[in-house]
């Protein structure tokens, strides 16, 4: 190896010479010199493939080089754990996906790009272990491997087979062990990502984090696996050693565009009909819902990102949208539809999701050696899209998990000493069904979500599917489903055909929606400012005058992602006046749809901020007052003349008993005895 280390010592004390004085500067701190492949190969091409067959006896030739070239140039360093280490990155070719690795690629080094899913706290390693004879006292060095510390087999000086490991004299090196899976953007459809287990050490350990996308350099080994406690398997599990990480920034950096499919996606950005072709594109084997699928459309594209206020605090960019509606009107189709379309999308059901699955967790380790960081979907999904299915069937503690994520797009972690945040800058598009299972038209739209208030109101967008007894519609539907039935019969069972859809081919659509979110950051212009704020300001007045809440600034953010993402979808870099009607007259059916308050016929926020009208607030306080003043006369008041009063202060006798049982089922109220009313605890109720 003695030509090799000259070579290594010729490129490190020329090409790298300013690297190698500034690890000597920054020294122990910085005790790495990274060394661009590619760039080495055009000098030293032979070297660098054997660098990449045999990286293990390589690797040591170049950190010995390294410790030469310190040395000349006047520097000092230690040996052992804290010895400089060479690390090699970007190697000549492309990438290898985590589902390839297999045995042709044992031993050799290669480069991997995936998302660290898990991550263990840091742990020391044993990397040279010194053992001492415990006849003559002779001390005996070896190197454990993974597979765990095994003593010499017999002393060098006396033959004798007994030894004792000097734990306090042997050599150490922080690890920490990581899991990481393929890119989702890199998964077609709704396949499963391959993972691998990933070991990092020395000052690699604590860079990254589950959740961040990464490229690793490193060295493939074989796990041993034990079959029956003992008995060794045939079958080897596979682990990656890593020499060199890379944080990825760029969204979607990895779907890879070629030039003329860069041309169609800027000549259809050009079509006068792009919002058309884009929405129907959504799903088109299903019939209706173009204001969900433009709502959808809208979300692919999101809002733009990174935008920071005066005073520091970040704006969300991602459009959450929700679906409620009666079984079998294409709520889960619109979810799988999504799934198969969007660049990087993750799809759960309700049931099947715990809250920590959705967010992320720190959880005890299987050997309980120490702490294991484990990021669920929404993390893992980070710069694309989580779709949750049956929303309302998650357990309430499940669902406040995800409530920091929606709005703060990150989660917080505090547990056994471990404080610590994951990005979770994710759109949500979350579908449920009506608590009583349909829609009931003599309801209030929002009495029949079974999801809490505070967690409604982190949606942008609410959308109510309805399946409504209408002989036109309903003809337009089986005439659509069937005729779709039709022209599929010809296909094969078990064939893999791409995803056709109306107007805009699904591969093409999936890398227009990548190219837009990597390239276009629209900004607000000056008419379409003065559109969201004429509306807004429109809305505030006609609550002014109504005493209720038809907009709120909550709102008013959550139109300027929408105007954004539709600049973002006709690949402008301006938000003009056109992208602001649009995204005004979608909020506007959503608002007349789900926020318009059943009894008083006038818009309300409140429906879903509070989970009850300002009418029904007002109905609610006077109900209590009235009943709170009786029980000041009587221990127990009658439901009768609670009524009676109610009517008296000019409440709907049947609405106001509508109120009453309500108010029964959540604790505030109680009957000691049929026909009398007693309130629960004694305390002013608080709009």
């Amino acid at each position: 190896m003695e030509e090799e280390i000259r070579e290594f010592q010729e490129y490190f004390s020329t090409a790298l010479k300013d690297d190698v004085f500034n690890l000597i500067q920054g020294y122990p701190k910085v005790r790495s010199l990274a060394v661009d492949l590619a760039v080495f190969a055009q000098q030293y091409s032979d070297l660098a493939a054997a660098i990449m067959e045999k990286p293990d006896d390589y690797q040591k030739a170049a950190e010995e080089a390294l410790r030469k070239t310190v040395e000349a140039l006047g520097g000092q360093v230690l040996q052992g754990s804290g010895k400089p280490r060479v690390r090699f990155y970007n190697l000549p070719g492309k990438e290898i996906l985590v589902q390839y690795l297999g045995a042709e690629h044992l031993n050799k080094l290669v480069q991997v790009q995936g998302v660290i899913n898990l991550m263990t706290d840091i742990r020391p390693k044993m990397q040279v272990a010194l053992w001492e004879c415990t006849y003559c006292e002779t001390t005996t060095k070896n190197y454990p491997d993974k597979s765990g510390l095994k003593p010499p087999i017999l002393c060098g000086k006396c033959g004798k087979k007994e030894f004792v490991l000097l734990e306090s004299t042997s050599d150490f090196v922080n690890t920490q062990y990581g899991q990481m899976q393929d890119l989702l953007e890199r998964v077609q459809g709704s396949s499963t990502p391959s993972h691998i287990d990933v070991w990092f050490e020395d000052d690699l350990t604590n860079v990254v984090m589950p959740g961040e996308t990464i490229s690793i350099t490193g060295v493939l080994r074989l796990m041993p696996r034990l079959e029956k406690g003992r008995a060794k398997s045939s079958i080897y599990g596979k682990a990656f050693d890593v020499v060199h990480v890379k944080k990825e920034e760029k969204e979607f950096e990895d779907i890879s565009i070629s030039k003329d499919e860069e041309q169609k996606i800027l000549e259809l950005s050009r079509n006068p009909r792009l919002q058309e072709l884009i929405v129907g594109s959504i799903a088109p084997s299903i019939w209706g819902h173009k204001e969900v699928k433009a709502a959808i459309a809208l979300q692919l594209f999101g809002g733009t990102p990174d935008k920071l206020l005066s005073d520091g605090s970040k704006v969300r960019s991602d459009i959450h949208v929700l679906l409620v509606g009666d079984p079998g009107v294409a709520k889960s189709q619109l979810l799988k539809f999504t799934e198969l379309l969007a660049p990087k999308c993750i799809y759960v059901a309700g049931r099947g999701a715990s809250g920590v699955g959705l967010t992320a967790s720190a959880e005890k380790d299987k050997a309980g050696e120490g702490w294991v960081l484990k990021a669920g979907a929404l993390v893992l999904a980070s710069g694309g899209l989580v779709a949750i299915d049956e929303f309302d069937k998650m357990d309430k503690d499940d669902r406040a998990n995800i409530h920091e994520a929606l709005e703060q797009q990150q989660i917080s972690i505090a547990k056994a000493g471990i404080v610590t945040r994951f990005k979770a800058k994710t759109s949500v598009l979350a579908a449920a069904n009506p608590k009583l299972g349909r829609f009931d038209s003599n309801m209030q739209v929002a009495d029949q979500f079974d999801i809490p208030p505070a967690l409604l109101s982190r949606f942008d967008l609410i959308f109510t599917m309805r399946d409504v007894l209408d002989e036109p519609r309903d003809r337009k539907v089986a005439e659509h489903i069937l005729k779709g039935l039709q022209q599929s019969a010809g296909v094969k069972a078990g064939t893999s055909e791409k995803v056709k859809v109306e107007g805009i081919e699904s591969d093409l659509l999936r890398k227009y929606i990548a190219y837009a979110r990597r390239t276009v950051f629209p900004r607000l212009t000056d008419e379409a400012m003065e559109k969201i704020k004429d509306y807004y300001l429109e809305l505030r007045l006609l609550g002014n005058k109504t005493q209720t809440f038809p907009i709120t600034a909550r709102d008013l953010e959550g139109l300027v992602r929408l105007s954004e993402a539709m600049a973002k979808m006709r690949l402008s870099p301006a938000v003009e006046l056109q992208d602001a009607e649009f995204a005004i007259a979608l909020k506007d059916f959503v608002l007349k749809d789900v926020f318009v308050d059943k009894a008083t016929g006038k818009l309300d926020t409140d429906v879903i901020n509070l989970g009850r009208s300002h009418a029904k607030a007002d109905r609610i306080r006077t109900i209590l007052n009235v009943i709170r003043e009786l029980e000041r006369q009587v221990d127990l008041v009658e439901t009768n003349e609670v009524l009676k009063r109610c009517v008296e202060s000019g409440l709907d006798e049947q609405e106001a008993m509508r109120v009453i049982e309500e108010l029964k089922r959540q604790g505030e109220l109680y009957s000691p005895k049929a026909g009398f009313l007693k309130t629960a605890v004694s305390r002013t109720w608080k709009e």
